[in-house]
């Protein structure tokens, strides 16, 4: 940046000398701000440039590493499973009908049902339900373990159920609901 500027000073005194070296003093240091900033600029994309690797740069050769990186996944949702359910199930050839209220937090569930003041227990896992079932007659307590599976649905599960001591696997005694 050139100033050309022309004044009129007559005859220089004291006071002129004083005021022109004042302006030629911030023209300096405008001038010096200026190059100053151009030089950080010109740095700046000096720095950038060689940031990249461009055909003519001889690509540098490293020994290859293994770096192992863990990528947090996102859990599916769990299946809800809270709701009343009408079912049926067998014991032999002696079929029952009951309705169960589940409610279910997280992928541990709860249950209610009228016959032999039952209860449910049990967890959540894809789209099965597994648990514990427990009825009392009078002072008689019987137990044993259960599997439901929902429907692609949602609208209802098929199941089996099991004694205690029993083998829930090679259960034949089912255990189906439908979601009211």
């Amino acid at each position: 940046m050139q100033v050309i500027f022309h004044i009129n000073f007559g005859r220089l005194n004291k006071e002129k000398i004083n005021w022109l070296r004042e302006n030629l003093l911030e023209i300096t240091s405008m001038k010096l701000i200026t190059t100053l900033i151009l030089a950080g600029l010109a740095c700046i994309l000096v720095l950038a440039a060689g940031c990249t690797n461009t055909p003519s740069t001889p690509a540098i050769t490293t020994t290859p590493t293994t770096v192992v990186t863990t990528v947090p996944t996102t859990a599916a949702p769990v299946l809800s499973w809270t709701g009343t359910w009408n079912t049926t199930w067998a014991e032999d050839v002696n079929w029952s009908v009951d309705v169960i209220r589940i409610t279910q937090t997280g992928s541990s569930v709860t249950g209610i049902y009228e016959v032999g003041n039952g209860t449910i227990s049990g967890n959540v896992t894809g789209s099965s339900l597994t648990g514990v079932w427990s009825e009392i007659d009078g002072e008689d307590v019987y137990e044993g373990t259960f599997e439901f599976v929902m429907s692609d649905d949602k609208k209802s599960f098929t199941g089996k159920w099991a004694n205690t001591g029993e083998d829930l696997a090679n259960s034949t005694y089912p255990w189906n609901g439908v979601r009211v």
